[in-house]
């Protein structure tokens, strides 16, 4: 359950309100007039509380849950269960987390310009944006409405940022177009230059970064993460891709729609992901290699290699997952071999 003292619930709902607005089953009808008034973990939930029951292991919590409802599958609906109602759909974690949305939706921002940020003579702010203290927004920039730039961020020159967009504290914009619905958590820098060097008779020379970032609708950027703007090109964040914290990506990246980037990821330049590829923590991908839409890269992996849509590499150097197990079988045994002869 929230603390009241961060979080204030929407609500109470109705169950039968809750199953229209997220296209869900109410198994028990007769219930729909039941008043939901937040929801909860499964092993803590209770009465007025909604919980879900998305996976197996789970079975003897949702046995013992005194939640008056819980988001299932049909398939996992069969379990015992201590006679809470039951929302049936398709993808139980997707509907609950929709369901969430309902009970804490975004803040909405206070539509004010805090005395002590500033803001230049040049740039345009849409209606009901709220600027905190001590954000700087550069000359000829383009704030959407509805936008919350929160304190002490640097918004720089020329930048445009489109509609109902979050800017974190501390977060530095440059040389970017971000687009509507965007959330860019706390400590974020999109913009900077590139790690371009070339070797010299003196040292490594910086090479000239002249491209920006595009960063299209919908997308989230977790804290402490850099995005480095192109070289000569853009580098390109997909629709609805979603960055974790502490994430690299390098100058010319193009990720496309829908992808999913874990915390300390990194992708080197001039790579390319296509749609809805999911990269596991602590991964590391090379530069100038493409990966094809629907892969997967697993944790800690290193890819070297072109990775083909949809298949999913594990590894250092990254292999395709079965020859991975494989190898990992196999380093196994010899290592047991080895302190069996010892």
């Amino acid at each position: 359950m929230s603390d009241s003292r961060f979080f204030r619930a929407n609500g109470p709902f109705s169950l039968g309100h809750i199953a229209g607005v997220v296209g869900a089953e109410l198994a028990q009808p007769e219930r729909a007039d039941e008043m939901i008034h937040d929801v909860a973990e499964l092993a803590d939930a209770t009465s007025g509380q909604l919980a879900v029951f998305c996976d197996a292991r789970h079975a003897q919590a949702f046995a013992d849950c005194h939640a008056s409802v819980v988001v299932t599958s049909r398939k996992l609906s069969s379990y015992p269960h201590n006679g809470s109602a039951l929302l049936l759909a398709d993808d139980p974690r997707l509907t609950f987390a929709r369901i969430g949305k309902l009970f804490y939706p975004s803040p909405r921002p206070k539509a004010a310009i805090h005395s002590r940020a500033f803001v230049a003579a040049s740039a345009t702010i849409g209606v009901d944006t709220e600027i905190g203290a001590g954000a700087v927004v550069g000359e000829n920039v383009q704030v959407g409405s509805r936008c919350h730039i929160a304190p002490n961020a640097v918004i720089a020159d020329g930048v445009i940022i489109g509609d109902d967009t979050v800017i974190g504290a501390n977060s530095s914009i440059s040389h970017a177009l971000i687009g509507a619905h965007v959330r860019v958590a706390e400590n974020v820098s999109i913009g900077g230059e590139g790690f371009g060097f070339v070797p010299g008779p003196k040292g490594p020379m910086r090479v000239f970064q002249v491209g920006r970032v595009i960063i299209e609708d919908g997308v989230e950027i977790g804290g402490n993460s850099a995005i480095d703007r192109g070289s000569l090109g853009d580098t390109v964040i997909g629709a609805m891709t979603a960055i974790d914290n502490l994430v690299q990506i390098g100058h010319n990246v193009k990720l496309g729609k829908g992808c999913i980037i874990a915390g300390q990821a990194g992708i080197a330049g001039s790579t390319t992901l296509g749609d809805y590829v999911m990269v596991g923590g602590a991964a590391s991908i090379s530069d100038h290699l493409t990966i094809g839409s629907g892969a997967r890269i697993a944790g800690k992996s290193g890819v070297m290699r072109n990775v083909a849509p949809g298949e999913t590499v594990a590894g250092y150097p990254a292999v395709p997952v079965r020859q991975w197990h494989k190898q990992t079988a196999a380093l196994a045994r010899l290592i047991a071999r080895a302190c069996d002869k010892d």
